[in-house]
């Protein structure tokens, strides 16, 4: 299938962009590496700073409050490997990490043809997920926890260093912007054994950042993760995670419209989605609660079972929403290709999922999507919070997302999708969805991530579905 979906895309082509004196603040934070041609970041970004060609990331970079961070189109950045085990004392001894701290920017705009790329230093053929870090911005929007609090500390990073710090009352806050990047085999432990960094990280961001056209590959966690948070996405792509692809969590509440998952095979050993959505850990009720809204998603799971890493690895389906969370999911694809489940709730979720269409209701709204499984019970229930380990068949919520006007397909082939993704002659997807322009997302009645209107997965060169 790796053949086939996506088989337009290639690497693209990076360029160095000729380093000048009076483009960046030239400090102990952006370290020039003259002849040698690529520059370092390491410490603390405390100063407006611009990248202008290739970069090291040396373990864990915070750009401090009131600084921005500018990349420059067409800039790579290189993340450190790291040493053997994490080290809380010398920061720069990590993988190579991006944090954004709360009241600071990063402002990294590529092109179609100039992407951002943040990458391993393996050269290509020995790359592999969790190379580096990752990127993790922190804001000052709303999120929910367990205890009330309205900020957190970011789980993956030491708790008792303040720069870790998100959340509080601004869902208009502004972290920067973030068009044409690709981050590809990051992921994974970072400072804290079990508490993994994911590709790009959300935490409280508000809806003033922006984020579009940007694509994790290869994670050694999540693709994509929430912690709270207004911030609106659109045209994200996630391709072969080690853990899920979209990951919500601490009540984030922004919308997304064209997005699309990819797995090649199962890769985790705790159990793995295109979409996992919590409230909180505990499964506490409260505001704000999680509810990503999501409009024009294609989800392609594994076209077989094989295990990617390890023993004992498994993958739950397509969607499972968890811990009093809440999910909005109309005009998508979901394809789970050789796995039996597309939808999958539990004993808090269950009695959230909707039986009419309402977008003002407090629910789960699943609506206008065409389901594909391998296997005659596409919605299940699982009987903890947790992953799921006894599933049933949930004729109930099944009847529900039937009435709401939701279908199935036997096949992937029945989705009439080229290589690209998008609708082709005859191809269900090409009608069938609901205008959603009213609430904010760009109104189209043509379901999946991909329309015939905006073919961005075939425009430029900056997506890869390279796997080393």
């Amino acid at each position: 299938m790796k053949k086939i979906i996506f088989a337009f895309l290639g690497v693209a082509t990076l360029f160095t962009v000729s380093c000048k004196k009076d483009g960046f603040h030239e400090s102990k934070e952006l370290v020039s590496g003259g002849a040698s041609g690529v520059d370092t970041l390491v410490g603390t970004i405390s100063h407006d700073t611009t990248v202008v060609r290739t970069t090291y990331l040396k373990g864990i970079v915070y750009v401090a409050p009131g600084a921005t961070l500018r990349i420059n189109a067409g800039v790579t950045i290189k993340g450190s490997p790291g040493g053997v085990a994490p080290d809380t004392i010398n920061l720069a001894n990590n993988k190579g990490t991006l944090v954004v701290e709360k009241g600071a920017k990063l402002i990294a705009n590529g092109t179609p043809t100039s992407p951002i790329v943040w990458t391993s230093t393996a050269a290509a053929g020995s790359r592999h997920f969790g190379d580096w870090g990752g990127v993790i911005l922190l804001g000052n929007a709303t999120i929910h926890t367990a205890t009330g609090a309205t900020t957190n500390t970011f789980e993956a990073l030491p708790s008792s260093d303040p720069r870790n710090s998100y959340g509080g009352t601004n869902d208009a806050d502004n972290s920067g912007s973030m068009t044409y990047n690709r981050l590809e085999f990051g992921g994974g432990v970072i400072a804290k054994p079990n508490q993994e960094v994911n590709g790009l990280t959300f935490c409280g961001v508000g809806n003033g950042t922006v984020i579009n056209h940007v694509e994790v590959t290869n994670s050694g966690d999540d693709g994509f993760e929430w912690f709270g948070g207004a911030v609106n996405c659109d045209h994200l792509v996630d391709f072969s995670p080690k853990d899920d692809e979209y990951d919500f969590d601490e009540g984030y509440h922004g919308k997304l419209q064209f997005i699309i998952a990819y797995r090649l095979n199962i890769n985790d050993n705790s159990g793995s989605h295109c979409i996992e959505t919590d409230n909180d850990a505990s499964a506490t009720n409260g505001n704000p609660h999680t509810l990503p809204f999501i409009a024009n998603a294609t989800f392609i799971g594994p076209a077989d079972t094989t295990s990617g890493v390890g023993p004992g690895n498994y993958y739950d389906g397509e969607i499972f929403f968890r811990r009093n969370s809440r999910l909005r999911l109309l005009n998508s694809l979901i394809v789970a290709q050789a796995q039996p489940w597309a939808v999958v709730s539990t004993p808090t979720t269950k009695p959230l999922v909707a039986s009419a269409f309402n977008l003002t209701t407090d629910s789960v709204l699943i609506a206008f999507n065409i389901f594909q499984t391998n296997g005659s019970h596409a919605v299940v229930t699982s009987s903890i919070e947790g992953n799921p380990s006894v599933v049933t068949d949930d004729a109930t919520t099944l009847a529900k997302l039937g009435g709401l006007s939701n279908s199935s397909l036997s096949t992937f082939a029945d989705f009439k999708l080229d290589g690209a993704l998008a609708p082709t002659t005859g191809s269900p997807a090409l009608s069938g969805g609901v205008n959603l322009s009213a609430s904010g997302f760009v109104g189209t009645t043509q379901r999946g991530a991909v329309i015939t209107s905006d073919l961005w997965t075939s425009t430029g060169t900056w997506l890869s579905t390279a796997t080393n």
